[in-house]
């Protein structure tokens, strides 16, 4: 709704310094005819700038923001950042599990976490420029409403100007991170323009909102190497555009019996399009977009050859992505390729560091899984586990026969370490059976086993 005159006038004078005051008459006591003289008496001159600046700078905003175009995609923008001009994002690489060993002397030994960074720096410096002519704001005194659309006008344009200028960068930070890293895509048969389509599109959305939950490296930015990601569901946002929200709307969830399943829980904020051809929605979070203002403020400067005052925007800010959340793309173009490795074991290869330990002595046992790998080549992956269960017997000669002996102390530890009893005898034979603990994830497993033998043996003998 609209504000009067008298109403934007007396904001003004309350909003003014004391020798604002003391000079110019309050609207509400003294009328508005009396503080319009007092303002374009050439002796105010001082108290007509500030008189200006009051409206349009404070009055402005106040009354008129609420008119103004607003960029859709603001709501991603984080604090301003108040010193500096660039941001620092951090994210420490996970760390990998350490078997234990009894006899581990490198407990000192630094372990620093590997860190991923990424710098996102002061990328905008836009200027706005608008001038208020004296003579017009003589005119708008003429309508009861007058200073409400003199301020809008000229706010609105600086304003709109700005906020649309800064939904384009935003919108086209989306086309720079699928040029740079690609986002990761999943194949729709087509747009959601009916009741199938549509809900083939709500599946995919929620598949990969329930995937999000787990630790992938799938779904982040090719960049970024052992990190991975997961994302709780209220942080998720959607991208899409109204043709998309609006078949979503009528065609699909209408159709549906339960709406509560149907419907989409997660925050959606619409785009009037994408900078990538075919692509129908982005589901990522809410840290996707690293944007931050470093200056945002109205300077102006009265011009005495044109009677009028320069208003100047200045918007200086960060605009940038980040490389270490889930991005998904929804498109009717290709599917990301996900590479599966298969492994493919045939055997069970066991050795003994010691074949001829002494009684009491410990010697490692080392088995190894062995197989091919399709494809070959993908850097981190090997056959695996080498992990095994192990069963141990121990064989005396007794005359000319062989003959069982118990020996519970005679053992091979969690860590792979046969431990030779004391009481055992010169000359005993010591048989470890080795099982592998690989299970086929595809398909029936065939056990896998070896042996390596080890005989009590006195040392320098």
């Amino acid at each position: 709704m609209a504000t009067d005159n008298a109403t934007i006038l007396a904001n003004v004078w309350l909003n003014g310094t004391n020798d604002f005051q003391q000079r110019i008459p309050d609207p509400t006591q003294h009328g508005i005819d009396a503080t319009m003289d007092a303002l374009f008496d050439p002796m105010n001159k001082a108290y007509y700038n500030q008189f200006v600046d009051s409206l349009i700078m404070r009055i402005g905003y106040t009354y008129v923001n609420q008119q103004s175009f607003s960029n859709p995609l603001k709501v991603f923008k984080k604090n301003k950042l108040m010193y500096g001009n660039s941001v620092q994002e951090m994210v420490p690489k996970w760390i990998r599990a350490h078997s234990y060993v009894d006899d581990a002397e490198d407990v000192f030994k630094m372990a620093r976490p590997d860190v991923a960074t990424w710098y996102h720096s002061q990328n905008r410096r836009d200027r706005y420029d608008i001038t208020i002519n004296e003579q017009e704001l003589r005119t708008a005194f003429t309508d009861s409403y007058g200073l409400n659309k003199l301020v809008a006008a000229f706010m609105n344009t600086p304003m709109n100007a700005d906020e649309y200028d800064e939904y384009r960068i935003m919108l086209q930070l989306l086309a720079f991170y699928d040029n740079k890293w690609g986002f990761f895509k999943h194949h729709l048969s087509a747009a959601p323009t009916d009741e199938a389509t549509g809900k083939e599109f709500l599946t995919a959305v929620r598949s990969y909102a329930g995937k999000l939950r787990f630790p992938n490296t799938i779904y982040n930015c090719k960049a970024i190497e052992d990190v991975p990601v997961f994302v709780k569901p209220s942080e998720l946002v959607l991208l899409l555009t109204p043709d998309t929200q609006a078949a979503i709307d009528v065609n699909t969830l209408a159709s549906v019996f339960q709406l509560d399943k149907a419907d989409i829980k997660y925050r959606t904020v619409e785009v009037d399009e994408f900078p990538m051809p075919n692509v129908v929605a982005i589901l990522t979070t809410e840290d996707f977009f690293q944007c931050y203002n470093t200056v945002y403020e109205t300077t102006s400067m009265y011009n005495p050859k044109t009677l009028g005052t320069n208003y100047f925007l200045h918007h200086w800010g960060i605009y940038s992505v980040s490389p270490f959340v889930p991005a998904i793309a929804f498109t009717t173009d290709a599917a990301t390729t996900v590479t599966t490795v298969t492994q493919k074991v045939t055997a069970i290869s066991a050795t003994i560091d010691n074949a001829t330990p002494d009684l009491g002595e410990s010697t490692a046992i080392h088995a190894k899984l062995t197989g091919t790998l399709s494809p070959t080549g993908v850097d981190g992956i090997e056959v695996a586990p080498n992990a095994a269960t192990y069963d141990v017997t121990v064989t005396r000669k007794s005359g000319s026969s062989t003959v069982a002996v118990s020996s519970p102390a005679t053992r091979v530890d969690e860590y792979g370490v046969l431990h030779v009893s004391n009481r055992l005898q010169y000359g005993d034979v010591i048989n470890v059976a080795v099982k592998s603990t690989y299970v086929n994830p595809s398909g029936a497993t065939t056990p896998l086993t070896a042996s390596v033998t080890a005989t009590v043996t006195k040392k320098g003998a």
